[in-house]
């Protein structure tokens, strides 16, 4: 398998492929512009590859066939709880050999991403009713045609973000791994899941389920089939349930540091932004999840993806303690203890 680069600029590139332990990602080789690399020798011997490329400009479509990944050189064995395991979770693009026992992906200003695969396909979406959910049936005003009817189908866990009002459209946002999962009344789903929407609190944990009608960046439009609440509560490693709702309501508003630096945080649902004598650092889109890699089994921990330096990877925050008005983190990647006094 070969990479040829035909823009005016240096590409980062990571394969995915189903190996002997499961499904696995590598990369980055980097592609100078005008050259060409080998990432795989030798004659292919599977039926499916994938691909991502990475560059400042132009940048590439991916397809809805997700693996784990990382900022730094990587091999990872298995595309599920990327998040948990401290990585990424990003789409790429299918290479269907049919026989052929090579292939070169060419990189050019434009691409686009690939075909529907039989082999990764996208998860199918959960339709079945279940207790305390909202479902299409309830409130589309006309037949639902449908998984795959407006989009690639999909079905993930997601934090709720809540509904607001745009340049008077109504939009909800779900935050997962990561990407920002938007649903619009402007969109085919009915304006009455949007509405129902608004029996949950924001920070709740829901699976949702529908088709993705379009994605890019870190946002991607969709439409909802099926809401409903996580069914099984976080747990830590010792088997402790853990109150997410309530950790997340905590965390809401503004925290300043008791070193007195400057330094605080603004937390707004699952929006964090660092902050620093009023400038703002970093914004993160973040979930709660009970660990992540590098906290040893400790927990819970926050997982935020950074909007303004996504090279720097997700940042894992060690939840250490908290209290009426307290806060205090380990980020766990470098070993910086902090407190925090909430401020009004």
């Amino acid at each position: 398998m070969e990479v040829c680069n035909n823009t005016s600029g240096t590409a980062a590139v990571a394969i995915g492929y189903k190996g002997d332990q499961g499904w696995t990602s590598e990369g980055w080789w980097n592609v100078s512009a005008g050259d060409c690399k080998t990432l795989v020798s030798g004659d292919l011997p599977l039926s499916h590859y994938y691909w991502r490329a990475e560059a400042a400009s132009p940048g590439w479509d991916h397809a809805n066939y997700m693996f784990c990944t990382q900022v730094n050189e990587f091999t990872i064995v298995g595309d599920e709880n990327c998040a948990d395991r401290g990585y990424r979770r990003e789409g790429f693009n299918e290479i269907e050999l049919a026989g052929r026992t090579d292939y070169t992906v060419t990189l050019a200003a434009g691409s686009k991403k690939g075909s529907n695969a039989e082999e990764k396909a996208p998860a199918a979406p959960v339709i079945a009713p279940v207790d305390e959910g909202i479902y299409a049936e309830d409130y589309l005003n006309g037949p639902d045609n449908g998984p795959g009817t407006y989009g690639e189908p999909y079905t993930i866990s997601a934090a709720f973000q809540g509904c607001w009002a745009s340049a008077e459209v109504q939009e909800c946002e779900f935050h997962a791994d990561g990407w920002r999962y938007v649903l619009s009344e402007l969109g085919p789903t009915d304006p009455g899941i949007i509405d129902a929407l608004n029996v949950f609190d924001i920070g709740t944990n829901l699976t949702l389920s529908g088709d993705m009608i379009t994605y890019s960046g870190d946002r991607a439009d969709i439409t909802v089939r099926n809401v409903q609440p996580a069914s099984a509560p976080a747990q830590a490693a010792s088997g402790t349930s853990l109150d997410m709702a309530g950790l997340m309501s905590h965390l809401q508003g503004y925290w300043e540091s008791d070193d007195g630096s400057g330094y605080g945080w603004a937390v707004d649902g699952n929006e964090l932004r660092e902050i620093y004598d009023a400038n703002i650092m970093e914004h993160y889109f973040f979930e709660l999840h009970p660990e992540c890699a590098a906290s040893d089994g400790r927990g819970p921990v926050l997982i935020g993806y950074p909007e303004l330096d996504p090279s720097m990877g997700p940042a894992c925050f060690l939840i250490v303690e908290t209290g009426q008005r307290s806060l205090a983190i380990e980020n766990v990647l470098d070993g910086i203890f902090i407190s925090f006094t909430y401020s009004n």
